[in-house]
């Protein structure tokens, strides 16, 4: 299923994977509009499973990092037509529009689809219902992306073979996934991934896949030493205690530069928390043997 966890723009330099002469596609699918909620009504859980944006006077040391992603992601979707897949509560979306010619968000749970309509809505953007197994779409968008999604299916094969086949020849598709270098067991396991991944084992998915691709990461702006012992230490699994609007959390992020940061394009294996896949839907396209 699909509905998980993300000012300036810090887009990733494309290289090799400029975007440059992308034509947009002709049949843009769309979907009928329907009336807002409030906020009232759409308010969801905090259960974990999603990503729920920070409210004014909050701070989230994840939430600020998936947001980070959308935002490397909008040199990628300047007045392009885009996908998001998986877009869980509809912040990445919001970002993604004020770039893009226009924004499809598609998310398996209604009451996250509610949540998007009520407070993301846009001119060019659109949120519907949707399970992977249900995408129908043909070349039909410049861009896909899905951020923290891919660890949480069981079908990973069929998965990108959606996201390729409803991108155009030629456009791009990007993935974020955590980078578990070793499992966690237990209590701190997460209950809602399936398939998590390290730099090895996703690059060879990829590899299947794609004929052009580069995996990249995410990680912290520079380097702390505080950070590294405290990530380290039982202090950090007690950090994880402390509510959106704790004093101690602001503390730590001004200390330890927690809400900060930068793209990797070395030492991504060893030194990223997620990985960042930027991947070429070229004409011919690898296939699962």
């Amino acid at each position: 299923m699909i509905s998980y966890d993300g000012g300036r723009n810090h887009a990733i330099r494309e290289g090799e994977f400029s975007q440059r002469g992308l034509e947009l596609p002709v049949n843009l699918f769309t979907f009928f509009s329907v009336p807002m909620k409030t906020i009232n009504q759409t308010a969801l859980p905090d259960t974990g499973e999603r990503m729920i944006p920070t409210a004014d006077g909050e701070l989230s040391y994840v939430f600020a990092r998936h947001k980070f992603a959308y935002e490397c992601a909008r040199g990628y979707a300047e007045s392009r037509s885009v996908l998001d897949v998986g877009c869980g509560t509809g912040y990445g979306c919001k970002i993604l529009s004020a770039v893009a010619q226009s924004v499809v968000g598609i998310d398996y749970h209604s009451d996250a689809i509610a949540f998007c309509r009520a407070h993301y809505s846009a001119p060019n953007v659109s949120f519907a219902q949707c399970d992977i197994p249900d995408i129908h779409f043909t070349g039909e968008f410049d861009l896909a992306v899905s951020f923290q999604v891919i660890e949480h299916l069981s079908d990973l094969h069929l998965f990108l073979g959606k996201l390729t086949t409803a991108v155009r020849p030629g456009g791009m598709i990007l993935i974020t996934t955590p980078n578990v270098r070793t499992p966690a067991t237990g209590r701190d396991a997460n209950p809602f991934h399936t398939n998590e991944m390290n730099y090895t084992r996703f690059h060879d998915l990829l590899s299947e896949h794609f004929a052009s691709f580069e995996l990249l990461g995410i990680g912290y702006a520079s380097p702390n030493r505080l950070r590294a012992i405290v990530q380290g230490s039982p202090l950090y699994r007690l950090g994880k205690l402390f509510g959106r609007k704790s004093p101690m959390k602001k503390i730590a992020d001004a200390t330890m530069g927690l809400t900060k940061f930068r793209v990797l394009k070395s030492a991504v294996a060893e030194s990223s928390i997620d990985l960042f896949a930027i991947c070429r839907n070229d004409l011919q396209q690898k296939t699962k043997k």
